[in-house]
C-alpha cells in the first residue's frame, strides 16, 4: 500500500514520466476500472482493450448515495458485477482540487513538479505540505511559443487517504489518479482527435468545464462559471462565457480554430441547454453520447443523466499506459 501513496505524489494523473503502480491483478477479468465519487454519489466503470480492437465498455452504472453511505456503496457495486481485484483509476471530482496555470521555468519534464512547487507556495491558502500536487506542461507551441506554461493540480493529502480505503474497502487495486480534464482527455481522443483542434463541454448544474485537445495533447482547460440551474430560462451568460473560451483559444493559444466542440450528456435541461448553444455559439456543436463512443454496446445503452454522471469515470477507465 506504500507504493499507492508514492505513485501519488510522484504523479496522481499517472502520465509515463512519473511512471504506473505495479500491481498484482487479483481478478481473472483484464481492463481498467474508473471510479468517481461526488457529492450525489458514485459512478464506476469497466473498459476492457483487446490487441487491434476499439475499447470495450463492459460495465458502468452511476448509483446516488450520501457521502457517508459511499464507502459500502461502491463495494455493493463491485460485488453485484464481480469486478474485485481489477486495478482502478480513480477520477477526482472538480470540488476536490484545485487546477492552475502558471508560467513554467526552463527544466526537465522529470524536473517540473520539483520547480513548481515553490510557485504554487504563494497561490494557495492552504499549507503546501498538506498537499498533493503535480504539473504537466503545455505543449512547446501552445501560447505561439512565447512563454512556456504548465498546469498544476493539488488537492489535500487527508483526501489521499480517504480515497485508499474507499478502494481498498471495495476489494480493488489503486493504480492511479486523474483530474476531470485528462479524463475528458481521454474521451476526446476516442471520439477523434487526432490532427484536429477538439473541444469537450462539460455543463452542470453550478459550473461547467471546457477543454480543447489536439491529439493526446491538452491545450486548455477553463472553468465555466455559470451553470445552468441559476439562469433560470435565461442561458445568456454561461453562452458568453463558452464563446468567450472559445475566442480566447483561438486568438491566444496559436493554434487555429477549434474544428468540433463535443457537448457531453446533462443531468438535466440538456434539450434546452443544446438549443441555446447551437443557436448562438459560432462553432461546428456536436452532441456526443455514449453509444458513439461505444456503438452496439449495452453498457452505453444509458439515459442522459446517467451518462452524465458516469462520463468521467468512463474517461478514467480508457487511460492508457501509454498516455
Amino acid at each position: 500500500t506504500g507504493g499507492v501513496r508514492q505513485t501519488a505524489h510522484q504523479g496522481f494523473w499517472g502520465r509515463p514520466l512519473f511512471g504506473l503502480l505495479k500491481h498484482n491483478n487479483k481478478s481473472s477479468k483484464k481492463g481498467l476500472l474508473g471510479v468517481e465519487t461526488g457529492p450525489e454519489g458514485i459512478a464506476l466503470a469497466w473498459v476492457a482493450r483487446d490487441p487491434g480492437a476499439a475499447p470495450s465498455l463492459r460495465h458502468c452504472e452511476f448509483r446516488a448515495c450520501a457521502p457517508a453511505a459511499q464507502l459500502d456503496t461502491l463495494r455493493k457495486m463491485v460485488s453485484s458485477a464481480g469486478l474485485e481485484g481489477l486495478p482502478v483509476n480513480l477520477v477526482l471530482h472538480p470540488a476536490t482540487y484545485q487546477l492552475l496555470l502558471m508560467e513554467s521555468p526552463e527544466v526537465e519534464p522529470a524536473e517540473l513538479r520539483d520547480a513548481m512547487r515553490w510557485r504554487l507556495r504563494e497561490m494557495i491558502s492552504e499549507p503546501i505540505d498538506e498537499q498533493i500536487m503535480d504539473c504537466f506542461a503545455l505543449p512547446a507551441d501552445a501560447y505561439r511559443g512565447r512563454s512556456r506554461m504548465a498546469y498544476c493540480a493539488t488537492f489535500a493529502k487527508t483526501a489521499m487517504l480517504q480515497f485508499r480505503h474507499l478502494i481498498n474497502h471495495a476489494g480493488l487495486t489503486l493504480q492511479c489518479i486523474d483530474i476531470t480534464e485528462m479524463a475528458l482527455r481521454n474521451v476526446g481522443l476516442l471520439a477523434g482527435a487526432d490532427g484536429i483542434n477538439l473541444g469537450l463541454l462539460r455543463l452542470r448544474t453550478s459550473e461547467g468545464l471546457i477543454c480543447v485537445q489536439n491529439g493526446a495533447e491538452l491545450y486548455m482547460a477553463r472553468r465555466i462559471e455559470q451553470g445552468l440551474a441559476p439562469l433560470g430560462d435565461d442561458l445568456a451568460g454561461m453562452i458568453l462565457e463558452v464563446q468567450r473560451s472559445l475566442d480566447y483559444f483561438e486568438s491566444q493559444l496559436g493554434k487555429g480554430y477549434i474544428s468540433r466542440l463535443l457537448l457531453l450528456p446533462m443531468k438535466r435541461e440538456g434539450d434546452r441547454a443544446r438549443e441555446a448553444l447551437r443557436a448562438n455559439l459560432a462553432v461546428n456543436l456536436q452532441a456526443l453520447e455514449l453509444r458513439d463512443l461505444f456503438p452496439g454496446q449495452a453498457a452505453a445503452e444509458l439515459d442522459e443523466s446517467e451518462q452524465a454522471y458516469c462520463l468521467a469515470a468512463v474517461g478514467a477507465a480508457l487511460r492508457q499506459e501509454a498516455d
